[in-house]
């Protein structure tokens, strides 16, 4: 009989051990901390292992008490998310109907860092736009941007703002969170959300190259890539939106984009 007691007694404790450690996982899930639970499992098991010690020992004060009440919360807790995307690259975020009141034209436009939002003008009428990039004989360089994309700046500053400086093409950039109006190739009014969807931009960088009637001419550059290597690709795209708009078919090599 005391066998069968003691067998009794060490599955009491067991049970006490397994609810201690129920007790302790909600509360971390209360704590914000249930998305790095994986990495703690060593560690909380360490602590229902003590428990269980303490328990044989003599019992665990209040341990019946450790059980999720049923007015706990025990949700999953949203983990943490990068700001950005590891392949150089923004996704916009998802805008809630709450939200959906129209903005001022020129709200994202003002709040653009001066800095930046002069280096590569924003775009205004890409009639107007689409024009003079033809008057230079080369393809229209259109950056579409978010406000919050941390990959934009190095694309603006870096590889863009020398083209603008250079006179020798025409750069333009949208946010594709705008609601400013611009005048698009047709003569319409349309904002940067609409524009964005209507090129198949779905994510930031993205830099595209247009005709008159804004048609792309070259593949467009998606993401940051590697800065050793993105100066290059812009090279070669410049160089294949250039022979299409002479009719050719975009294959020639690529051409050094500063003579």
């Amino acid at each position: 009989m005391a066998d069968v007691a003691d067998v009794a007694r060490l599955a009491r404790l067991a049970r006490l051990a397994h609810v201690a450690r129920a007790a302790h996982l909600a509360r971390l899930a209360r704590a914000g901390l249930a998305a790095r639970t994986g990495r703690l499992m060593p560690a909380v098991t360490l602590a229902a292992n003590a428990l269980a010690v303490l328990s044989m020992l003599g019992g665990v004060p209040g341990a019946a008490n450790a059980a999720p009440g049923p007015g706990d919360d025990l949700r999953p807790v949203t983990p943490w998310r990068e700001p950005a995307q590891p392949g150089g690259v923004t996704y916009p975020r998802a805008v809630s109907s709450s939200s959906s009141a129209p903005a001022s034209p020129l709200s994202r436009d003002v709040k653009a860092p001066a800095r930046e939002s002069a280096a590569v003008p924003l775009a205004t009428d890409f009639a107007a736009h689409a024009k003079r990039a033809k008057s230079l004989d080369v393809p229209l360089i259109v950056l579409v941007s978010l406000r919050d994309c941390v990959y934009c700046g190095p694309i603006r500053q870096r590889e863009l703002a020398p083209l603008v400086r250079s006179g020798k093409y025409e750069v333009r950039e949208i946010g594709m969170d705008s609601t400013a109006a611009v005048r698009d190739f047709d003569g319409s009014t349309t904002t940067g959300v609409a524009w964005a969807r209507a090129h198949g931009a779905k994510v930031s960088p993205t830099v595209l190259f247009l005709d008159t009637q804004g048609r792309p001419v070259a593949e467009p550059l998606i993401g940051a890539g590697l800065p050793d290597f993105y100066g290059a690709y812009l090279d070669d795209a410049i160089a294949r939106g250039r022979a299409r708009l002479h009719g050719g078919n975009g294959n020639s090599g690529a051409a050094t984009r500063r003579d």
